[in-house]
């Protein structure tokens, strides 16, 4: 069965000041993960956080978190790799 995809407000600004190319492959990759888990795909658990995962397009890295229950993937953050895991 297919998961929602949501996209937060705060998401989508970080995604529009990314360039066009990059949005795209990113939305591409983001789309394909409503069928969770694509084998092809550069995909990890995130080590200290429960149910949250990063999926790498290049050097841009998106952190997603998954809610089984409700089937719905939440991504939360989009930025370049020495960005994203700042707090």
């Amino acid at each position: 069965m297919a998961y929602k995809v949501i996209v937060t407000k705060k998401t989508d600004k970080q995604l529009q000041k990314l360039s066009k190319i990059d949005v795209k492959r990113i939305v591409e990759k983001i789309l394909r993960l409503s069928y969770p888990f694509p084998s092809n795909y550069d995909i990890s658990k995130m080590a200290e956080a429960h149910d949250y995962f990063r999926l790498r397009v290049g050097t841009i890295r998106t952190i997603f978190e998954i809610d089984h229950d409700r089937k719905e993937i939440w991504i939360r953050k989009i930025k370049y790799r020495g960005q994203v895991y700042k707090k």
